[in-house]
């Protein structure tokens, strides 16, 4: 059985990476974004656009979905 987590959805793609690779964020975890649905629409500082939800590799929502 594979633990259900983002890392392992065919929705999630990994857009950072861990550790001291990452400028100024030393010791981080993995993060992704979430495309199991449309983007989310955001407004700031006077320009639109969309976001993907940003999640961490080891969370999960319920609707985990295996890789192909």
């Amino acid at each position: 059985m594979v633990d259900e987590y983002c890392s392992t959805c065919r929705f999630w793609l990994q857009t950072r990476v861990e550790g001291p690779g990452v400028p100024g964020i030393p010791g981080t975890p993995p993060q992704g974004e979430c495309k199991r649905y449309a983007p989310h629409p955001s407004v700031g500082s006077g320009h639109r656009h969309v976001l993907w939800p940003v999640t961490a590799a080891a969370d999960y929502c319920g609707e985990w979905t295996a890789r192909r």
